[in-house]
């Protein structure tokens, strides 16, 4: 125990040190930081105690000390997990537990295995989890638990370093925007196709009779009984009652997208590791996930409100190629009703009129729809980028009878 200790002081040290090149050097750092405002940390290590102090134009941090008045502190017991922490080392499966759940605090665990319990409703599987870190904060300012994909020291835990746009390869999505003014082909608006075409494909499709996002914030605004779909032969494997999901066919599957669409719901498809591991199923490359996104209860959106700028650039959820979004300043009055929908930080204010942060725009296509005097346009430049966003989605995940 004293030898890991000694490491773990050695390692704390070094990390304290170490930020002091990446707060003059890190250029996503310095944008979160200007985003997330000054923050004192302090850290409670395995009794070990420092502290650091971040703000836009310095950074102080002092080792053995302790802060009297720190916006969050972070709380480490497991030894072992320390250090892991502390090298650098990523979790698998590292994820928060919700931050409703606990008052000022949040906790973040991985998980450790499997075992099946009998809930009152049959046996099912259900994942045994190992809690690493406890975040504590200041009743006056509550953090969500996301913010910490802003802080360097998290990035490999959250495997948010070294990804190049669209290089991940354990996740990607794209956001398929049904919107009118996008044109048709074949009788049918023109990204409905996409979805069309891997619904006709699929060997299984599984429906959830509910959407866990919009149960959670008791949703006001949309359905809440349209859930995620699942797709491909994976989803044979997903252990659900009648109570929790069905399985539906193409045309079922086609005919609750339109109703999901014309309630203001966004599908999202793609490949999505963590419902994988959300369903205690091997993801063998055939299970694709599809989601139905409100601006209001969207886990995605909580992520890119709260989270890293580095977020949007990850690979994990794509706007479709091809497509743009702009608004016609001429037209624009300034009401602000695309920021209300748009949960991804894209639109900005600028002088009384809308703009879109194109770093950020992810496509989904709610700004144009609820814009009152038809200030905002959506268009694909070709009929092609169908075909090419199929051919990408193809490339993570396959839905076809194996």
């Amino acid at each position: 125990m004293a030898e890991k200790k000694e490491e773990i002081e050695f390692l704390f040290k070094k990390m304290m040190k170490d930020f002091e090149k990446i707060s003059q050097n890190d250029v996503i750092y310095q944008q979160d930081i200007r985003e997330l405002g000054d923050l004192k940390i302090q850290w409670k290590i395995c009794g070990i105690f420092g502290y650091q102090i971040l703000e836009q134009d310095n950074y102080s941090y002092a080792f053995g000390e302790q802060l009297d008045d720190p916006n969050i502190t972070f709380t480490w017991r497991d030894p072992d997990e320390a250090i892991k922490f502390l090298k650098g080392m990523p979790f698998e499966g590292f994820s928060k537990i919700p931050l409703k759940e606990y008052k000022y605090m949040f906790r973040y665990r991985y998980v450790t295995g499997n075992t099946v319990a009998d809930r009152g409703n049959g046996e099912r599987r259900v994942r045994i989890f190992k809690t690493i870190m406890s975040a504590r904060f200041k009743k006056e300012k509550p953090y969500h638990p996301y913010m910490i994909t802003k802080l360097p020291m998290f990035r490999n835990v959250r495997k948010l370093a070294d990804l190049e746009p669209g290089k991940n390869r354990e996740n990607y999505g794209s956001y398929i925007p049904i919107n009118q003014s996008l044109g048709t082909f074949e009788n049918e608006i023109l990204p409905i196709k996409v979805l069309e075409h891997f619904f006709e494909k699929a060997s299984n499709i599984v429906i959830l009779n509910k959407c866990d996002c919009r149960i959670v914030n008791d949703c006001q605004d949309h359905e809440k009984s349209i859930g995620c779909m699942f797709l491909g032969d994976d989803s044979l494997n997903m252990l659900i009652t009648e109570e929790r999901g069905r399985v539906i066919t193409p045309e079922e599957a086609l005919e609750i997208t339109k109703n999901a669409v014309e309630g203001g719901l966004i599908p999202l498809i793609g490949k999505a590791r963590g419902d994988a591991v959300r369903f205690s199923i091997e993801d063998t490359g055939h299970f694709m996930t599809m989601c139905f996104c409100c601006s209001c209860c969207c886990i995605n959106a909580k992520v890119t409100t709260h989270g890293s700028v580095a977020i949007a650039n990850l690979g994990g959820n794509n706007r479709m190629r091809g497509l743009t979004v702009k608004v016609d300043e001429e037209i624009c009055v300034g009401c602000e009703e695309c920021l209300k929908v748009c949960k991804f930080r894209s639109m900005e204010m600028h002088d009384g009129i809308a703009r879109v942060n194109q770093n950020r725009c992810l496509g989904c296509g709610r700004c144009e729809q609820v814009c009152p005097n038809d200030a905002i346009s959506i268009i694909i430049d070709e009929n092609s980028r169908v075909d090419e966003l199929i051919a990408k989605l193809e490339s993570y995940v396959d839905v076809a009878p194996q």
